[in-house]
């Protein structure tokens, strides 16, 4: 087989990799649909990025370790690290990868980004990152790949074999000057799983959680470190950072302001999409409150996204006013709408 592409689809949350390349593996079958709505809900940040000098950053939590570490039970996990494959010659990781590919593994490499032409971070700065490998053409000597280009934009696109080896042994020298950690190379294989229902009580657990701005999954492998919120209490911290950002506080690095609005508007998008799988399941009954609720909120959350695009281009006043409005909003409309899930979970009569 000279050229092999793995089944992919366009992957429902984007805003972190670690779930775009993941679910875009198991998005493409039916029955991970059911595991998929009975998680992926509750958001955590980190707390103290002003007084240590951090990247703020808000997402998804699924426990620790993250997703991208044997945290999805339909997906048969590998992981290697740079030493493992130190004796593996340079012109040798295509033929490595394309053997993988070729036995069914999707292949999530550990590279230096800025040696791959589609990226943003082309030819600039050393730019470490994971990039997603479903399929290659042995002939044509590309391999198919999922990342973000450089215009922001998640697509599927293909890397040159020469420009994987250039990141790769990029990457290698990055590593051994000590200029940055192995976050390992991972490869991935779907397994159907024995059938996994909706787990309403998972549902139920995560949403009690949000709403107390707190966590218990995974606890017996992980301490929710002090630095870090979780559920409601996430609005409190992306408030602050937007004041930072409206202050122009020199404690801010790293700013990445529409991704935060970006994963918001995911995590309400898949509130609203979640409420009307339990109805069509017959899991919950049709409440008019909740799904209009979680649909205007989702809309609310897309228009303020796309508002700040356009502020990033040409500077809006309003803007940090209107932020203030809408995170107050969620503060106080989302904890009654999850009140009413979680009672209509637990098929109490409202």
């Amino acid at each position: 087989m000279n050229a092999v592409q793995l089944p992919v689809l366009n992957p429902p949350l984007k805003g972190f990799l670690r779930w775009a390349y993941t679910l875009s593996i198991t998005s493409a079958h039916e029955e991970t649909i059911p595991w998929y709505y009975s998680n992926f809900i509750q958001l955590f940040c980190n707390k103290k990025f002003l007084e240590h000098g951090r990247q703020y950053y808000i997402d998804f939590f699924r426990g620790k370790p993250n997703e991208l570490n044997f945290n999805n039970p339909f997906l048969l996990t590998c992981s290697v690290n740079y030493t493992i494959l130190e004796s593996l010659a340079l012109e040798s990781w295509p033929k490595f990868f394309a053997d993988q590919i070729r036995n069914g593994y999707y292949c999530v490499v550990f590279l230096d980004e800025a040696k791959l032409s589609p990226a943003a971070s082309y030819q600039k700065e050393p730019f470490p990152h994971h990039l997603f490998l479903y399929g290659f053409d042995w002939e044509a000597s590309v391999f198919d790949a999922s990342m973000f280009d450089n215009t922001g934009v998640y697509r599927n696109l293909q890397i040159p074999f020469q420009e994987l080896v250039d990141a790769i042994k990029s990457m290698r020298q990055l590593l051994k000057n000590n200029l940055t950690s192995d976050h390992h190379t991972y490869f991935y294989k779907y397994e159907p799983h024995s059938p996994y229902p909706f787990d309403k009580m998972a549902a139920i657990d995560q949403l009690r959680d949000y709403l107390n701005g707190e966590t218990h999954l995974n606890r017996i492998n992980y301490n929710p470190d002090e630095e870090e919120a979780f559920g409601i209490k996430v609005y409190d911290y992306l408030q602050m950072y937007y004041d930072a950002v409206e202050n122009n506080d020199t404690r801010l690095v790293d700013r990445n302001d529409v991704r935060h609005l970006h994963v918001l508007w995911e995590h309400k998008r898949m509130m609203s999409e979640r409420i009307e799988f339990l109805v069509d399941e017959g899991i919950i009954p049709y409440d008019g409150e909740l799904v209009e609720g979680y649909k205007e909120m989702s809309n609310r959350m897309l228009k303020l996204r796309d508002q700040y695009i356009r502020h990033e281009i040409r500077a809006d006043k309003e803007m940090y006013k209107r932020l203030r409005l809408r995170i107050n909003e969620l503060r106080e409309e989302e904890p009654v709408l999850l009140q009413k899930l979680i009672t209509l979970l637990e098929g109490r009569h409202l």
